[in-house]
């Protein structure tokens, strides 16, 4: 009688244990449908069109970054302070434009020493000349009046006085060099992309004090697998998509760099933007490379919803138009958009003006 008892128990104990767990799990409460249909308030107004399977080029992409071809660093060569810095990062600059101006006193000091030099030589030389034609008047009329000795020392002393004038203008020479260093303008035209330093610092030579590149010279570089790399040649026509952009742009072959990195097994192919706009050195880009065909289904995009994170088409069926949930692919430069999963072919979406 007690065992019977006992095992009724057990079994009245696993009853209410099924019920609770039927009851937490919604098994007495009305579902809520999964139906997408009903997000949206679907509609057959608007155009009509045929998914159709079309062979589209299979594309491998490359990840990669824009660097500028054409890109400078503006270093002094003297050590002087610096007197006024005219730009700034993100100016744009034509070239000759003037860039900074160093503290020049000194240098313009050391050009007036060394024009003063140079006059007082140009009088001594003078004065040799002048000394020397009267001693070979006298000893012409009067061979022994004046001794050889001092036309030989005259002359000796002429001749140093050229090479000492000489010396002198190549000193003022240098000295005006050096002076003309203490402007530093833009040896391209371009944009300023980073300041180093400030009015009042002590620039250095050789020390940078602003970086600039060429935007017209902007190419996209990435590391491309050798299998791919190898079908690549110069001044081929590909795509480029910048992820920040969301936009495509085409881009040739400028250059594939002929050593392949050891760790990656990946070459660096460097292709170059015929259009540059809005874009800037160190963005993010993908490199779009066709690698052979494939069988792709493509609508246009607008024929695309976004609810959130979900992505839905209007299908014309026989019990009329519903709301059909999709996977995107990668969009193409014509406004079309590839479907993973979804739709199939033959199936009719409708285009509607809110899309």
């Amino acid at each position: 009688m007690k065992a019977s008892l006992k095992i009724v128990g057990i079994v009245v104990a696993l009853v209410l244990l099924a019920g609770v767990m039927a009851y937490l799990a919604g098994f007495f409460t009305e579902k809520i449908s999964r139906d997408f249909s009903g997000v949206l308030p679907p509609t057959d107004a608007g155009e009509v069109v045929v998914v159709e399977v079309a062979t589209q080029p299979l594309l491998e992409q490359a990840a990669g970054t824009l660097r500028a071809k054409v890109e400078t660093v503006i270093s002094p060569i003297i050590t002087a302070t610096i007197s006024s810095i005219a730009v700034r990062a993100g100016d744009e600059v034509q070239a000759g434009d003037e860039l900074a101006r160093l503290d020049s006193r000194e240098l313009k000091a050391r050009v007036d020493q060394a024009q003063q030099a140079a006059v007082a030589a140009q009088a001594r030389l003078a004065q040799t000349e002048k000394d020397l034609a009267r001693v070979e008047r006298i000893m012409k009329a009067d061979p022994g009046a004046v001794s050889k000795a001092e036309r030989d020392r005259l002359q000796t002393a002429m001749q140093t006085s050229r090479a000492e004038l000489e010396r002198l203008k190549r000193q003022k020479d240098e000295a005006q060099t050096a002076l003309s260093y203490s402007k530093l303008t833009a040896p391209i035209a371009g944009r300023i992309v980073e300041r180093l330093a400030d009015p009042g610092d002590t620039a250095r030579q050789g020390e940078p004090l602003l970086r600039m590149y060429d935007p017209t010279t902007l190419r996209l570089e990435a590391s491309v697998r050798e299998s791919v790399a190898s079908k690549l040649a110069k001044g081929q026509q590909l795509w480029a998509e910048i992820d920040a952009l969301k936009k495509q742009y085409p881009v040739v072959v400028d250059e594939i760099v002929p050593s392949a990195d050891p760790g990656s097994r990946s070459f660096l192919v460097k292709v170059s933007l015929s259009d540059g706009a809005g874009l800037y050195p160190g963005m993010f880009g993908r490199l779009m490379i066709p690698i052979g065909q494939a069988e792709k289904i493509t609508i246009p995009l607008d024929a695309v919803t976004r609810v959130g994170q979900l992505d839905f088409v209007t299908v014309k069926t026989q019990q009329g138009p519903v709301r059909r949930y999709v996977r995107l692919g990668q969009p193409s430069p014509d406004k079309r958009v590839e479907i993973i999963s979804g739709l199939k072919a033959g199936d009719k979406i409708v285009i509607t003006k809110q899309n």
